[in-house]
């Protein structure tokens, strides 16, 4: 199992193009980049990070969904259009860092549905990926609190009907939801489950981890007794810490709770 981090905690704080030296630095050797604008989805600029990228491994990429996935699934031909433009630029720095997975949002629950068309939906789903794998890419949908994919039974109906596509879960986002990530692993194959996102949190705060009280051990022993490869990696606010001698010792800490595990 790789840990590492998501550049997503550099945000503000570190220019992209100095994002892999950084992490080079701090011995970190897996990431998620994120690219978070229009211009950061064109080739020239993606090409010109890849270059950067050096011994890093791009586990996956993640864009800012909200400015085009869910346009993805609307039904007017002309936007769904548009969007896939964007998805397929996307896919392609997927392809250019070496990632074998996008980390996937999709559409946005603005109205608290609970009830889904999970054939519709799986249809389109595998739309997506069709277009991805042309890139040798896989899609990987996020268990956003605020998404159609907020809870394990989502995941579990919409995974018996398409096989295509894998999960990322996250931590804050499970939390948030009201459940604990343990519940979502409990719904997903461990072979389709791409990457682990973690954060710490201390009386109701998030912060860096081994700052709070979040029992990473026993997310480890769970991962372990599961069979759970996937890679695990922190994301933090850029306000949660002063210095990257404070993000170093984070990694530092999640990589001695996972020895510590496996001894």
């Amino acid at each position: 199992m790789k840990i590492g981090i998501s550049t997503s905690t550099f945000f503000n704080t570190v220019a992209a193009e100095n994002m892999f030296d950084l992490m080079r630095k701090m011995r970190i050797d897996t990431t998620e980049f994120c690219l978070n604008t229009f211009s950061d989805y064109e080739k020239d600029y993606v090409d010109k990070l890849a270059a950067l990228r050096g011994g890093v491994g791009v586990a996956a990429v993640s864009p800012l969904a909200t400015q085009f996935e869910p346009q993805l699934f609307s039904p007017n031909v002309r936007v769904r259009a548009d969007a896939e433009l964007i998805f397929r630029k996307v896919c392609y720095a997927c392809f250019a860092f070496g990632a074998k997975f996008y980390t996937f949002r999709g559409p946005i629950n603005l109205n608290d549905v609970k009830e889904f068309d999970y054939g519709k939906l799986a249809q389109r789903f595998a739309q997506l990926a069709d277009i991805a794998a042309t890139y040798g890419v896989n899609l990987s949908l996020k268990n956003m609190r605020w998404s159609y994919a907020s809870t394990p039974e989502f995941f579990k109906k919409l995974f018996d009907k398409c096989s295509r596509i894998f999960a990322t879960f996250g931590v804050f986002h499970a939390e948030k939801a009201g459940y604990d990530i343990r519940e979502f692993l409990d719904v997903c194959p461990p072979e389709r489950i791409s990457l682990i996102e973690v954060q710490d949190f201390v009386k109701n705060e998030w912060c860096l981890p081994g700052k709070g009280k979040y029992r990473f051990d026993r997310l480890f022993s769970d991962l372990d007794r599961r069979q759970i490869t996937a890679p695990v990696l922190f994301a933090a606010q850029s306000d949660s810490y002063t210095d990257f001698v404070q993000v170093r010792d984070a990694f530092e800490f999640l990589v001695g709770e996972y020895k510590s595990v496996k001894q």
